[in-house]
């Protein structure tokens, strides 16, 4: 089974085609902004597969957004960091465009089953994925599968209100807890009082300064949180800021295990940092369709994963 996978950021468009293997065989990487120049984001979406697919055959297609989707994963409902991007029937059209299965996810999602399956993590229990990018991404999967709440929009962990925050954010609300973790107010922070430092160097020049341990410690705020309230069994970090120069990975483990609930889960907490792939939501968009398609079929899943990569 070939897929072509997607993974739609806020500013780069990827795109693969996957073999059974978890083998590329085709990979592009687009300036999203030069994908959606018609307005018409359906239409665009139609002319970037179809320019992509041709001369492969594909079973599948896999989009990841950036966004959160209705529960039946068929609409995308807003894209906080691609504002024309709002009530969309994506499923329905390209299906009907393209005459293969059509399968749309939050890209975050694709991220979290890439790693499962790159760390081995058993298909039981419940995995908790965070990856400070842009936003805040959050990604749940319980036995394998992601939860996604009675509206499809479970896991906004940086959407969480912070008292006494004013700042607006793209998802309408004031005062979300990525205006104060995260890419966000990492890139704030740069212009506001570092605006010599390239944003790929603040930690490596300014990580000990008063202004980013604020950043860490509420990045690890926004972890904690989520597992005092899941007590999950694994807890994968990842996401381009966690990549930058100088990181202090350590430090942030520290702050995290400071606001973890004692003793438990904080005694027995399982942390795993994971690598930024360029292709990770690609692959994991592979996999994620081969696991729903299969799955289907009734095919275990964990093959799968044993197989994609």
């Amino acid at each position: 089974m070939t897929v072509l996978s997607a993974d739609i950021g806020g500013t780069n468009f990827r795109l693969g085609a996957v073999e059974e293997d978890g083998r590329i065989l085709k990979f592009e990487k687009l300036p999203t902004s030069s994908v959606f120049s018609s307005g018409n984001v359906l239409s665009d979406l139609e002319h970037t597969l179809f320019s992509f697919s041709e001369g492969i055959s594909f079973d599948a297609v896999a989009i990841g957004f950036p966004a959160t989707l209705n529960r039946e994963r068929t609409q995308v409902v807003q894209a906080p960091n691609i504002p024309f991007m709002e009530n969309v029937p994506v499923r329905e059209h390209l299906q009907k465009a393209l005459g293969i299965p059509v399968l749309a996810e939050r890209d975050v999602t694709f991220a979290l089953c890439f790693d499962a399956a790159k760390y081995r993590l058993p298909d039981s229990g419940l995995i908790c994925g965070i990856y400070f990018g842009t936003g805040i991404g959050n990604a749940i999967l319980l036995d394998g599968k992601p939860l996604t709440g009675r509206h499809g929009s479970a896991g906004e962990l940086g959407h969480i209100p912070v008292p006494g925050c004013q700042i607006p954010c793209g998802c309408g609300n004031i005062g979300c807890l990525e205006a104060v973790a995260g890419g966000k107010a990492l890139a704030r922070i740069q212009k506001e009082q570092y605006p010599e430092t390239p944003i790929g160097d603040m930690f490596s020049r300014h990580g000990r300064d008063q202004a980013l341990l604020a950043l860490l410690d509420g990045m690890a705020i926004a972890v904690a949180t989520e597992i005092n309230i899941l007590d999950p069994d694994q807890v994968l970090l990842g996401g381009g800021v966690l990549s930058m120069n100088g990181f202090p990975r350590p430090l942030l483990e520290e702050k995290i295990r400071e606001h973890t609930r004692k003793p438990l889960p904080w005694r027995e907490l399982e942390l795993i940092f994971t690598e930024d792939e360029a292709d990770k939501s690609v692959i994991g968009g592979a996999i994620y369709a081969r696991g729903k398609l299969k799955k289907q079929n009734g095919k275990d899943r964990r093959t799968l994963h044993a197989d994609a990569l």
